[in-house]
């Protein structure tokens, strides 16, 4: 499997990120976040800016870096600020939803994706776009177990939502895209259906 240490970073750093939500007060999880934000923005300025520590970086962790973001910021900054503003911005239940969303949607769907791709849509593919949505309404199915109900149909409304923000040919990172908008997607239907 290609990339499998930044599918892993992916997935474990979202379900890391939520879970300092439930373990730390609301204050103390945004600084946290902040904190990281600018600690990986700190780090990708001096990546890019000093080559021999991108060239050690991208020798050591080329798992976790595409071969597009050796010379660019990587996805880790849109990432922490896509789960941070969706944890500050929608409901609990929503904003947890939207961040699974992209932590298990978007690996499964470029695991499906890269292996099983046949179908394009654009430079995605369709078999790894309904492998984002599966994944998605799985675990939007599994979250009530927890204490995070989003009704279902909405929760289907916005796993279809979230997999169809990622075939976006936009320039904005989809990390930063997918919970926030997910997010949006699945507070107005809940409003809508007041």
């Amino acid at each position: 499997m290609k990339h499998i240490g930044r599918k892993l970073f992916h997935l474990l750093g979202g379900v890391g990120l939520l879970s300092l939500y439930f373990i730390f007060n609301r204050n103390t999880v945004f600084s946290i976040y902040l904190t990281l934000i600018g600690a990986a923005l700190l780090f990708e300025i001096c990546r890019l800016k000093i080559p021999t520590v991108n060239k050690f970086i991208y020798t050591h962790f080329g798992s976790v870096i595409r071969t597009s973001e050796e010379q660019q910021l990587t996805g880790i900054v849109p990432y922490l600020l896509g789960i941070g503003l969706s944890l500050y911005t929608y409901a609990t239940p929503v904003a947890s939803t939207a961040v699974c969303f992209l932590a298990f949607g978007d690996v499964a769907a470029t695991t499906i994706g890269e292996r099983f791709g046949k179908t394009k849509i654009g430079n995605k593919s369709l078999e790894g776009t309904a492998a984002f949505v599966a994944a998605s309404v799985l675990i939007g199915l599994l979250l009530p177990v927890v204490g995070l109900k989003v009704p279902t149909g909405i929760m289907i409304i916005g796993a279809f939502a979230a997999a169809g923000i990622e075939l976006l040919p936009v320039s904005l990172n989809d990390n930063l895209l997918i919970p926030v908008l997910s997010g949006a997607v699945m507070e107005f239907a809940l409003q809508w259906a007041r």
